[in-house]
């Protein structure tokens, strides 16, 4: 995550991002459980009996388990964007560091010895 390391500077760990990501994707998984069971709940139409408030209750239950699997499904998929912009960024911070890495280690390498 990002860290102050001094006056308009800050530090990114590139682990500490993966490690979100994994929170996210569990977050996300544990979403989409509630949401398959929503979506069955809303399959199955009740049948509490052939009267007119009954028929009422089973459209107001079909049609409450539906919004709610649709949130649900929105949630889920709010959080899988997250996972993968956090794991893109991640993926470019640790890119970055071993591109500068890298840099360094050629401008300081030892020159080649002739002989």
């Amino acid at each position: 995550m990002p860290e102050n390391s001094g006056a308009g500077s800050f530090q990114v760990r590139p682990g500490e991002l993966e490690r979100l990501a994994d929170e996210l994707a569990a977050q996300r998984d544990a979403v989409r459980h509630p949401a398959d069971r929503l979506a069955a709940l809303g399959a199955d139409p009740l049948e509490p009996g052939g009267f007119a408030e009954a028929y009422a209750l089973r459209e107001a239950h079909a049609a409450a388990a539906l919004r709610m699997h649709q949130l649900a499904y929105a949630v889920a998929m709010a959080v899988d964007f997250a996972e993968e912009v956090t794991r893109a960024m991640a993926a470019g911070y640790r890119a970055a560091d071993e591109s500068i890495a890298d840099s360094y280690r050629a401008l300081y390498a030892a020159p080649a010895r002739e002989g």
